[in-house]
């Protein structure tokens, strides 16, 4: 939720996506200071101002990737749809590898209550926007090494 009287109008929903890691820019750009947001490296986060204060029906995000405590990635939720590929049962239990991956469509089931694969097998088109999403991230992570836990961040040559 997002309250601020005057520049973004009360009363508005929306079902468009965004993350967590979409603030540093969005921020930035409310309070016009795009200019400290760093470019010495790939920031995560889109600018949503635009969404936020009216302007566009759209977010411009259409994806998300979500890592597990390892690191590691866990899901990728791709327009309505959720694709898992690892999975826990709360914080207090190991983490899990699917068979398959699970797929849910967060519109039509937002308990995530279905898995579409048990339900239909004409599910596997999503899977290719989904892998493209992740093949992104890794080729974007081998250009730009993640910084290790304890290390300052030198830059990139």
């Amino acid at each position: 939720m997002v309250r601020w009287p005057a520049r973004i109008p009360a009363g508005q929903v929306s079902g468009e996506m965004v993350s967590a890691v979409d603030w540093l820019p969005t921020l930035a750009d409310l309070i016009g200071e795009s200019s400290r947001v760093p470019t010495d490296r790939p920031i995560d986060g889109i600018n949503v101002a635009d969404h936020l204060l009216g302007k566009s029906t759209q977010s411009g995000r259409d994806s998300v990737l979500y890592f597990g405590l390892d690191g590691e990635l866990m899901s990728v939720k791709w327009r309505h749809f959720k694709v898992i590929f690892r999975k826990s049962d709360s914080i207090n239990h190991p983490i899990t590898s699917v068979q398959m991956p699970i797929v849910h469509d967060l519109l039509n089931d937002p308990g995530e209550r279905w898995n579409l694969w048990e339900q239909t097998m004409d599910m596997g088109w999503v899977l290719e926007p989904v892998l493209k999403e992740i093949a992104q991230f890794r080729r974007t992570v081998a250009q730009h090494p993640n910084v290790k836990t304890g290390e300052d961040f030198k830059g990139y040559r």
